[in-house]
């Protein structure tokens, strides 16, 4: 693995002297104000007067063309412009050239910026200044310097109040030069000559192509750093690790229901919670904790690593819990607020608390989502009569639960000595499918629109009940459509074989119970949309065969496998009916009852036991 510092190479002020800069055309001018300038001299001053073990002040990147004999700034001209003006007034002398190629142009009205910037003291020069806007901002810099170190003294170097200007000169020059201990840095970025047209066009868009990640990697394992050469190796092993599991899905999806757009990462979730960069201030400035971690004001590198491997490692004991890995993917799957609060409340509990109070703080919060008046009950969760947000979170607690529960009695078992979990949800999959409400038997509101989806269903009941093709009322309707192949004769052909179905057992569910819980499952929208409002037998075919088990001999062949939550499988293999009078062929009340009684038995209290968890009926 090559070092960083070959990945990403960083260049000190005393490699930056002596080359010439062109600053190409379509750069927009010189803009910073005397407060950023101001920030910057004082920032440089704390630093040079922090502890020796700080020994590097990094700025943001400098990405350059390299061309025949100079280099083509596409990012830096501010950073490169202020620079050369504090050099300039240090000194008189010109650490750079820079060329403007604007300037160039056969355009009288055009003052030359670079014969601005190298006379830049002079009376003509501050004449100049109000004749063109490039002209005033930029002496307007230089003047701000020379008034910090001349007259508004106090006002940066408020601290060291015995020290003469000249003294306090010497010490930033000393630092520029590179006769200290401690430097000023660039990350130093190269495109080829043939990239350059699209690396300005990503960098005006926003599309950076160094990430806030791969600068603060930069800051932390760049030679430079300041870290100990031992506890710099140790860094760039375990931030391997941290980035391998946090590009882990199975990880990320317990954290984040969505995926990061460049020039974001996923590991910018991890210092953006360090920093307390929220999501908003995030997207305003993507390298927002970059800065707070290059700012030395922020304590010293050390601490600020000890804090990311502290943080990760509490964030990586909750994915390897059992309880937290469910509750928080489950948390962050309803979470509607700023991700960065929901976050920062998980760190915040699992430090005050132990694991059990823990747990139950995620429960209390879960009980919020789904009960938020504490007024629901189970039978309150109707199709049509709540909304499908609301049913989606119900089944998916109902699928967490299922899994915890058949943890616990697993490892209460002393012949099965089980040490670790062997089953989780995958939240994963949970994103990345879509997912609707389910009726596990039919309702008689047909739902085919076209043809196809008609004789589809049709070839579906004939196969699996083809005497109901010999009921005469089932037999009329069928003959009418054929004559007609309207909607409106499918339907009622529909209804017939439906209705002529529910009578067939005297257990059938009611038509009005059809939309309550015991008829209800969490399935993948396009599973659902196969089914084509099938009768029992093919939707068991389909969720069996979507869920992998499939052969040869399938008679559904266009099932494209996808995940079967664990309670919707154990719907359609009829796990929750025990009686040995079960039929396999349909789902009945009895069926929907024991389905409904598990679902209780799961998500409802029990003040016997001091349970609590999220109805209390």
């Amino acid at each position: 693995m090559s070092s960083l510092s070959e990945q990403i190479p960083m260049r000190d002020f005393p490699k930056l002297k002596g080359e010439i800069y062109e600053i190409p055309s379509q750069q927009r001018g010189y803009k910073w104000t005397p407060a950023n300038i101001k920030e910057l001299l004082r920032d440089l001053w704390e630093f040079m007067n922090a502890p020796e073990n700080k020994r590097v002040y990094c700025l943001q990147p400098l990405a350059v063309v390299p061309l025949s004999g100079k280099y083509s700034v596409l990012d830096g001209q501010q950073r490169l412009t202020t620079l050369f003006l504090l050099y300039k007034y240090l000194t008189n002398q010109n650490a750079y050239t820079l060329e403007f190629v604007r300037d160039s142009e056969d355009d009288d009205n055009i003052v030359n910026r670079w014969s601005f910037l190298t006379n830049i003291s002079s009376k003509e020069s501050i004449e100049l200044a109000d004749s063109q806007i490039d002209l005033y901002y930029i002496h307007r810099a230089y003047q701000t310097i020379s008034d910090c170190f001349e007259t508004n003294h106090d006002e940066v170097f408020s601290a060291d109040k015995e020290l003469t200007t000249e003294e306090i000169k010497s010490k930033y020059l000393e630092l520029l030069n590179g006769q200290s201990a401690k430097s000023i840095q660039v990350i130093w970025y190269e495109v080829p000559e043939n990239k350059a047209h699209e690396t300005f066009r990503n960098l005006n868009s926003g599309k950076i192509s160094l990430t806030n990640t791969e600068l603060i990697k930069a800051l932390f394992l760049n030679r430079a750093s300041g870290l100990n050469e031992g506890l710099r190796d140790d860094a760039a092993r375990q931030f391997e690790e941290m980035e391998q599991i946090i590009n882990n899905d199975h990880f990320w999806a317990m954290l984040s229901s969505e995926e990061p757009i460049f020039p974001h990462t996923r590991m910018d979730l991890l210092f953006n919670l360090i920093a307390k960069v929220d999501d908003s201030e995030a997207d305003k400035d993507f390298r927002s904790s970059f800065r707070w971690f290059a700012n030395e004001a922020n304590d010293n590198l050390e601490a600020k690593w000890q804090k990311i491997r502290h943080t990760f490692l509490r964030l990586y004991d909750m994915y390897k819990n059992i309880y937290t890995y469910h509750y928080i993917g489950y948390l962050t799957y309803c979470n509607q607020d700023n991700r960065y609060k929901f976050l920062s409340f998980l760190l915040k509990s699992s430090r005050e608390y132990s694991k059990t109070v823990f747990v139950n703080r995620l429960r209390e919060r879960i009980r919020r989502t789904i009960n938020p008046n504490d007024k629901l009950s189970i039978s309150d969760f109707e199709y049509g009569q709540i909304s499908t947000m609301m049913l989606r979170r119900f089944f998916l607690l109902h699928n967490i639960e299922t899994i915890l529960q058949k943890y616990e009695t697993l490892k209460s078992s002393k012949e099965l000595n089980l040490q670790h979990e062997y089953e989780q949800f995958p939240f994963e999959l949970l994103h990345k499918q879509s997912w609707d409400i389910e009726h596990i038997t039919s309702q008689t509101d047909s739902k085919f629109d076209n043809e196809q989806d008609r004789k589809d269903w049709l070839s579906s009941v004939r196969n699996d009940y083809p005497s109901y093709f010999e009921v005469t009322e089932i037999k009329d309707r069928l003959t009418k459509y054929d004559l007609k192949k309207s909607k409106e004769n499918f339907d009622e052909l529909y209804k017939a074989v439906i209705m002529y179905n529910d009578a067939q057992d005297g257990d059938h569910i009611p038509e009005d119970d059809k939309n309550q819980v015991g008829n209800l499952v969490l399935l993948d929208s396009h599973t659902n949309r196969s089914f084509h409002n099938s009768l029992f037998p093919r939707k068991r075919r389909i969720v069996v065969i979507a869920n992998g088990l499939k052969s040869e001999d399938d008679e559904e062949t266009n099932v494209t496998q996808v995940y079967i939550p664990p309670c919707t499988m154990q719907c359609f293999t009829k796990a929750y009916s025990k009686k040995s009078s079960t039929k396999l062929n349909s789902w009945l009340q009895p069926d929907a009852d024991a389905y409904r009684e598990d679902i209780k038995q799961k998500l409802c209290d029990k003040p016997e036991s001091n349970t609590i968890r999220y109805f209390k009926n």
